[in-house]
């Protein structure tokens, strides 16, 4: 302890205490490396001067922390408010401590894991002054070579397999190797050294299953991973690598470090991806000299020779380096920049050498554990990282060495360990974004919830790829005909999005409002009862809440800790005193300046951060994908490959896929990695197999970003950008990769032995197959190459279309087919393509009415239209207009009409069967003419068989009445004693006086009649009511039992009502509440869900993957729910919807359950699901093309069916052949039903005007019109 004099200076005394603390602020900081050894001369000078410092120490410690270290990366990831001066004078003391106790170099210390973790993290927070007390100061470069040499592989046969340890120090020597290079420095590397280090290095680098480069296994995109994968363990005990995919437990890489006075917890960094990149960095520092047998440059090369790299091209790749080293920045930036620097992270605009590494220490800190879906942990990976052009190398592992390798129960001798070849790598790699409310593409894989399909990128194994001017477009046949549009990322181009359409942004917005109501209403309820009791009850719910997400795990000790004393972790970190006991007593063991420092220093530990510095703006951004090639000049070298594949949200993980341009046949290899420090994309590549958990090849890469110089005459040209939408635009497709038999001639090559080198070099791609014997690799994924619309969605020859369109054109004076047929032309501004989900600007669609299909849509030219005479009936100006397919309705009662009327009892009980059948006229007349052409009936409601007669009046080329096509499902089905109208003076019988709302069954033999039954009367549909609310009853005693929906029938009669109905070729559907597993198809369920107003959330990722259609009725309740409170039935029916889109719900069609509220309001569906979040031009699919596939029979699934839907151009389907409910419609393409209508409104701008009926200018029905000019026709 030091002593101070007894009296005070009389001259000091006269100082100002704001004097002394500059006074010592300078003469800390006088030199800026190092303690502030002359501090503790002032602070001996006298009682008065101590006293004064010990007053303001915080604040003085704090000043001379911000001079003398970097603190900009501390402000941006921890936050401003955690940054206190106690904070920063705590980190003051201790990383003064740490650098000398660096500087002496003792590896034998007590200290030297908590040391290398502050040196560690000094590097991850270096703007310059860290770098300098790191290195010219504390000399960790020295450290770290001699731990290479003496410690990296020590104690490695403790482990009982001799491979090195995977441990903390291990890993944080070996990233800091790479911070610590320079180019000097690796120049100035002798080659034993360099093959030292390289060879200490091998195992980390080329044993990827026994050193993990992933945060989380590689299988997954989505995350949390099911617990129940903890102890994966796919082989047998004694193999060398027992668990694969590795599947670590959160505590043995959770490590917990005291960061400026805070307690961290944060990830050991990885000694499996610190390794690849150290070792690859050095491999690029081995000199070598271009093969003399290759010609100089391409113009000396002979064509014939194929794709062969010459010297120049040797020369380019040795002067590119993969790793690129790490680069310290100066100390200070304009002011602009600092304040850029100090507020944000996970921006591009950032220029300091820490904001490198902040997608890096989100990482660390935010990806520990994959097993527990935790709160925002910053941004992983920054947009644009991967854009541009790439270079480097990957590493190619001798097969059977690599294989012995593998089965070896022990780590083998350096001689045994497999050699490595080296390969180029050039990509030009694009980036593009999936801006909500546009759906992101569905994961692949082949096993739920243990492969997300990282064979493929996480995509599905089919898809088509296309890039249309500044998107790409993906479409999945079969399961995303339209398709997920991603957005090319510029750097600089404005963003797309548009936070009144994003789906995350208006489901913010509704939850804030919701929120604000429901405290409004809580204050008000808490005051007008004054329950003090309730207070209690919600403090003690939110401590147990608290202790909940304070639960920890413990952390693994590491080989060097073991035995320490006093560690950097403060001993048992349950117990805060313990914390801060360990602190103190680790600070006063030596009696210097810094001792002198931290007898001052007496400030306790926060259990948490006071302010959250992840908030931020939301980007609308859901998914990326990430497409490139190999340019043409590198292409001629090195070979021609197209990449695609995607960033894993989770933790910044990027999954590409490599397929040979000109050989697919060669197989596909797939490359997993980061972006380290924002400019190394680092990681191991693997060969392809169909088995997930087959042990593939692996080797290291690394790539960097590099400038690309002027292309050569031998590339081709870029398509600009379209400068309008009117025109289509230029489209570049992936070319198809997925080839059975290849009948194009391979380019000749021939083998070249290169010498000079330490590692082969693969100069050919002939060659890669001989490294691997078993690598007989299926071809890749499915990938078509397709051509843009233009109007008919049929793949056919250009010249062949060119001499069709002329034969249109001859004819289109009079609108005459060959043969006679009458034909009508519609010219539409604007066409919706429920494939596309694209407005189609300038159509012409050519209608024949005798079959009420559509035979040809083109594009049409301004002028073209000029001369055309639209006072006739023969051709339709809609030029000012959208044309759209038209509309579906899969939930409607044509026999009800409005509550707000009359009661559904007295419709049933009071108005006769005439009256409501004069009424369901009225009302398929007010549908169509609202734009729906057709509509599903679930049931008359007490109209016995009404419906089936309805349908014959309305079907037919000349119908008896207009209305929409009409699909009925006659009377619906339920168990007895349920459903109403009930007699008051009968409790027991159903309905009143023979009157019932539906058909009753009880026991499986009564279900298979009623289904029977219902089927042979002519059903198209059969509607079971899978639960309802039987306790009606009880209303006048009890207001909340009566509403309560629970099953109806038994498990075994909803099986024996829906297998009887598709036996009969008949589809069923379900009214259901609530959402059950039985009832999706893939259990034996149902085709459509009724209303589910309640989707469990263990339920959600089941439906988003079912073949189930969702019909969310939500107009009906909206409709129906007039105080619309919070927490009431529309309330909680508007958040079901929202929690499903938010899970990746998709596979929804349109019905309002119209009935209950006006007919001709149909549109109100829609309106409401855009409302609620849903992009429009999704809902427009689900109102057309998805009412189709929703409402169409038996006839139309399944194989043939397909079979069946790809033979639609030929003009097959005509209604007067397979009748009118059994054509396609729901897309204006060739050979569907002519069912067309349009808008006057602008459906960008204005959807929900644009959909209602008042704006419906334009309807047709099988090819006839009923409504024109927005007047009615018949």
């Amino acid at each position: 302890m030091a002593s101070y004099p007894q009296h005070a200076s009389p001259f000091c005394a006269r100082l100002p205490p704001d004097v002394i603390l500059a006074v010592a602020f300078h003469l800390a900081t006088v030199e800026p490396l190092g303690p502030p050894r002359h501090l503790p001369a002032l602070l001996l000078t006298c009682r008065y001067i101590a006293d004064i410092l010990d007053t303001h120490r915080k604040a003085l410690y704090a000043r001379i922390f911000r001079a003398t270290y970097d603190t900009g990366a501390a402000l941006r990831r921890l936050g401003h408010t955690t940054l206190t001066n106690s904070a920063l004078a705590f980190q003051l003391v201790k990383q003064t401590r740490a650098l000398k106790r660096l500087r002496h170099g003792s590896l034998d210390s007590d200290n030297l894991l908590s040391d290398l973790w502050t040196a560690y993290l000094m590097f991850l927070e270096n703007d310059g002054r860290n770098y300098r007390h790191l290195i010219h100061y504390a000399r960790v470069d020295s450290l770290v070579d001699r731990f290479m040499e003496t410690r990296l592989w020590a104690r490695r046969m403790h482990a009982g397999t001799g491979w090195p340890l995977d441990i903390t120090p291990n890993a944080l020597v070996v990233w800091m190797l790479w911070f610590t290079m320079t180019p000097e420095r690796l120049q100035a590397m002798v080659p034993d050294q360099r093959t030292r280090f390289m060879d200490l290095l091998r195992p980390f680098a080329i044993a990827p299953l026994q050193y993990s480069p992933f945060y989380a296994p590689d299988n997954h995109f989505d995350f949390p991973i099911h617990g129940s994968l903890r102890d994966n363990n796919q082989f047998p005990e004694g193999s060398a690598f027992a668990n694969f995919p590795q599947y670590r437990e959160p505590s043995m890489v959770m490590e917990r470090v005291i960061h400026y006075g805070q307690q961290l917890t944060i990830m050991s960094p990885s000694v499996g991806l610190g390794g690849k990149l150290t070792f690859l960095m050095l491999a690029e520092a081995v000199p070598y000299d271009p093969p003399s047998v290759l010609p100089i440059d391409r113009l000396h090369a002979d064509p014939a020779d194929g794709v062969r790299p010459t010297q120049a091209d040797f020369i380019e790749w040795a002067s590119i380096r993969g790793v690129q080293l790490y680069e310290p920045s100066p100390d200070a930036h304009p002011s602009e920049e600092q304040r850029l620097e100090d507020a944000c992270s996970g921006h591009k605009q950032l220029v300091s050498a820490s904001s490198r590494f902040d997608n890096d220490w989100n990482r660390l800190t935010g990806c520990v554990d994959p097993y527990r879906d935790l709160p925002p942990k910053g941004v992983v990976y920054t947009f644009g990282s991967i854009a541009g052009m790439f270079a480097g190398r990957m590493q190619i592992p001798e097969f059977f060495k690599y294989r012995d390798l593998i089965n070896a129960p022990n780590m083998p001798e350096l001689a045994d360990f497999p050699s490595l070849a080296e390969v180029p790598v050039y990509v030009l790699f694009r980036e593009h974004h999936c801006v909500s409310p546009t759906v992101p593409v569905p994961t692949g894989g082949t096993r739920p919830g243990f492969d997300d399909g990282v064979l493929n990128a996480y995509l599905p194994k089919t898809f088509d790829c296309q890039h249309v001017g500044n998107q790409l477009r993906i479409t999945i046949p079969g399961v995303l005909n339209q398709p997920a549009r991603y957005e090319d990322y510029v750097e600089g181009k404005p963003s797309p999005h548009d936070p009144s359409k994003c789906r995350a942004c208006m489901m913010h917005a509704y939850r804030e409002e919701v929120e604000l109501r429901e405290r409004v209403a809580a204050r008000t309820k808490a005051a007008e009862m004054e329950l003090d009791e309730t207070d209690d009850v919600v403090e003690d719910d939110e401590d147990e809440a608290m202790g909940d997400d304070s639960a920890h795990r413990e952390r693994r000790d590491s080989a060097a800790s073991q035995g320490s004393h006093f560690s950097y972790f403060y001993g048992d970190l349950n117990d805060p005193e313990n914390v801060l006991r360990s602190r103190d007593m680790m600070l006063e063991h030596d009696p210097d300046t810094e001792a002198l420092l931290e007898e001052m220093m007496s400030d306790g530990l926060s259990d948490y951060y006071e302010d959250d510095p992840f908030t931020r703006d939301c980007t609308g951004v859901q998914d990326i994908i990430i497409t490139g090639e190999t340019l043409p000049r590198h292409g001629e070298a090195w070979h021609h490959y197209r990449f695609y594949g995607r960033v894993r949200q989770w933790d910044g993980l990027i999954v590409l896929v490599r397929v040979p341009t000109h050989f697919p046949g060669a197989g596909k290899t797939i490359f997993r990695g980061y972006v380290v420090g924002n400019r190394n994309f680092v990681g191991s590549w693997r060969s392809y197999a169909d088995n997930i958990e087959a042990i593939p090849v692996e080797g290291p890469f690394a790539l960097s970003r590099i400038e690309e110089r002027a292309a050569s005459s031998a590339a081709a040209p870029r398509l600009p950008a379209p400068a309008s939408t009117d025109a289509p635009a230029p489209v570049e497709s992936f070319r198809t990769v997925h080839v059975a038999q290849s009948t194009s001639r391979s380019p000749k090559s021939r083998s070249r032995g290169v010498s000079g080198h330490k590692f082969k070099l693969i100069c050919l791609l002939k060659a890669s197959p001989s490294l691997s014997p078993s690598m007989h690799i299926p071809p890749g994924p499915q990938i078509t190459q397709t051509n843009m619309d233009t109007g008919a969605n049929a793949k056919v020859d250009m010249a062949a279309r060119s001499d069709g369109n002329m034969n249109m054109n001859m004819n289109a004076s009079r609108n005459v087919g060959v043969d006679g047929e009458r034909l009508v032309k519609i010219y539409a501004g604007k066409l919706f393509d429920p494939d596309t989900l694209q407005l189609l600007p300038q159509r012409v669609v050519t209608v024949s009415q005798d079959s009420g299909l559509i035979l040809d849509v083109r594009p049409y030219a301004g002028d073209e239209a000029q001369d055309v005479d639209f006072a006739g009936e023969d051709a339709v100006d809609l030029r000012a207009a959208t044309v759209l397919p038209g509309l579906v309705d899969l939930h409607v009662h044509m026999f009800l009409h409005a509550y707000a009327e009359r009661s559904w009892d007295d419709q049933l009980t009071q108005e006769t069967l005439v009256e409501r059948t004069v009424r369901a006229t009225v009302h398929a007349r007010r549908t169509l003419m609202a734009g729906y052409t057709a509509v599903r009936d679930l049931g008359t409601e007490g109209a016995e068989d009404a419906d089936l007669q309805l349908r014959k009046c309305l079907s037919g080329p000349n119908p008896l009445i207009p209305g929409p096509r009409y699909f009925c499902a006659n009377r619906a089905i339920i168990t007895s004693g349920t459903y109403g109208p009930k007699s008051s003076l009968h409790p027991h019988q159903d309905g009143v006086e023979d009157v019932t709302g539906a058909q009753f069954a009880d026991g499986e033999a009564e279900c298979i009649k009623a289904v029977r039954k219902q089927v042979g009367a002519g059903a198209d549909w059969i509607k079971v009511y899978a639960d309802y609310r039987p306790r009606g009853r009880m209303a006048d005693v009890n207001k909340k039992i009566p509403a309560v929906s629970i099953q109806t029938f038994s498990s075994s009669e909803l099986r024996t009502l829906t297998s009887t109905a598709r036996q009969l070729g008949v589809k069923v559907a379900a009214h259901a509440m609530t959402w059950r597993a039985e009832l999706l198809p893939e259990n034996g369920g149902f085709n459509t869900i009724e209303h589910g107003t309640d989707i469990p959330d263990e339920l959600v990722e089941s439906v988003a993957k079912s073949n189930v259609i969702w019909i969310p009725t939500l107009s009906v309740i909206y409709a129906t729910d007039t105080a619309k409170a919070p927490g009431g039935r529309w309330d909680a029916t508007a958040r079901n919807f929202q929690k499903a889109l938010q899970k990746g719900v998709t596979n929804i069609a349109c019905g309002g359950d119209t009935g209950p509220f006006p007919h001709g309001d149909n549109a109100l569906e829609m309106k409401l699901m855009v409302q609620l979040g849903a992009d429009w031009r999704l809902v427009l699919r689900w109102a057309t093309l998805g009412g189709w596939q929703a409402i169409r029979s038996m006839a139309w699934e399944g194989r043939e069916g397909a079979e069946r839907l790809a033979r639609v151009a030929e003009l097959q389907e005509d209604a007067r052949a397979v009748g009118d409910n059994e054509v396609p419609f729901g897309a204006i393409r060739r050979g569907f039903a002519a069912d067309i209508v349009a808008t006057s409104g602008d459906l960008e701008d204005d959807f929900a005007s644009a959909v209602d009926k008042s704006s419906i200018v334009f309807v047709m029905k099988g090819g006839k019109v009923f409504k024109r000019d927005g007047r009615e026709t018949v």
